[in-house]
């Protein structure tokens, strides 16, 4: 049944935005991307990335044959992504109340009124399901791979999906550890800092990776800003940092920020700070509690590049009032169902996300760079 919403008409669009809270979208919009061809018109997507070359061509005598050089390590998966879902009943009940911003003695007609909702309900869903995908960027980034759980209902969980982007019978090449006794504190050498900085860094150089963005935790953040000799640095390049681009483009980010442009042992990078949070909000007993947690860990560090990743999407199985199937291709696939005989009708948004590295770890995570 088509939804027959004039999305101009200022009454509709005047709720939209009103008590909705800001979304973060840092590491889905810098480092996962979407492209034209990241949407599958399939139940599974491709994920395919190769080995990086960092060798050199031999020195040979004039004679000689020349020596072949063998194929990058070359691999190719199929997933099945993991579904987003989430529904907004609208009942008699809500159409008879006041609406949000909407005058004492408001003249709307139910009608209007419940295509105002839909659009307001559409609005915070998807808010919600973006918060769902940059959750979904950062845990890719941070584990080079992901385990999310798939619920049954709201309270129950029907099963684990787990994806890694590593082999695990060899090692995680994507994190990076710094021992217990080497973490920093405000009275850590700078050299020590700058040495671990730059070995993550080399090990994305060897892979033939980039490494132009240093991420680091609320807790980083300060004990970098209290050490001296990455102050110099900082105001060193103050000039450099203005006329940035980098900077407009992370004003945007509630809680991100760019601390500097600093040269770690020949290893150029731009120092961001990330402090996005995310709710959870659990109920017992009655009581609704809600706590709040980092995408990035206050004390971890990462070392990468815009664009190392893009964040693809499956189909979605429709069926229509006809009770016809068919699949739908794109990141939301909304659907109204309408219970005649209820008098309600509820608003339902589907997406089925996963994000993938472009090529074999393009990122290093330390978990645990200051004490």
């Amino acid at each position: 049944m088509a939804l027959n919403i004039d999305i101009l008409n200022t009454y509709y669009m005047m709720g939209l935005w009103k008590g909705l809270s800001p979304v973060n979208t840092f590491f889905r919009d810098r480092y996962f991307p979407t492209e034209p061809g990241d949407i599958y018109a399939a139940d599974k997507v491709l994920c395919e990335y190769q080995d990086g070359d960092e060798g050199m061509a031999p020195f040979m005598v004039e004679r000689a044959d020349p020596i072949p050089v063998a194929r990058q390590g070359y691999e190719i998966h199929d997933y099945a992504p993991t579904k987003i879902a989430q529904s907004r009943p609208l009942t008699m009940d809500d159409l008879k109340k006041r609406g949000y911003g909407e005058a004492i003695l408001s003249e709307s007609t139910e009608a209007e009124r419940a295509n105002k909702l839909v659009m307001e309900d559409l609005a915070l869903l998807e808010r919600r399901f973006v918060r769902t995908e940059e959750y979904l960027c950062a845990q890719t980034m941070l584990n080079n791979g992901f385990e999310v759980d798939e619920m049954i209902d709201a309270q129950t969980v029907g099963n684990k999906a787990k994806v890694l982007y590593y082999d695990a019978t060899k090692g995680n090449d994507g994190i990076y550890t710094i021992s217990s006794g080497d973490r920093w504190t405000t009275n850590t050498a700078w050299s020590v800092i700058v040495g671990h900085v730059r070995a993550m860094c080399r090990a994305l150089s060897r892979r033939g990776r980039g490494h132009t963005d240093l991420l680091v935790g609320q807790d980083v953040a300060d004990v970098l800003l209290a050490n001296s000799d990455f102050n110099k640095l900082v105001d060193k390049n103050s000039g450099i940092i203005i006329a940035s681009p980098i900077v407009q483009e992370l004003t945007k980010y509630d809680g991100v920020s760019l601390l500097g442009i600093v040269n770690f042992g020949g290893y150029r990078l731009n120092v961001i700070v990330v402090d996005e949070q995310y709710a959870v909000t659990t109920e017992q007993n009655g009581v609704k509690t809600t706590t709040y947690y980092n995408y990035f860990p206050a004390k971890g560090i990462m070392v990468t590049s815009p664009g190392c990743g893009h964040l693809m999407y499956a189909h979605i199985t429709h069926i229509d009032d006809n009770g016809i199937y068919s699949t739908i291709k794109g990141k939301r696939v909304p659907d109204l169902f309408v219970d005649r005989r209820r008098k309600t009708r509820e608003l339902i948004l589907e997406s089925r996300p996963l994000a993938a590295p472009k090529n074999y770890s393009p990122w290093v995570y330390a978990a645990n760079a200051v004490s």
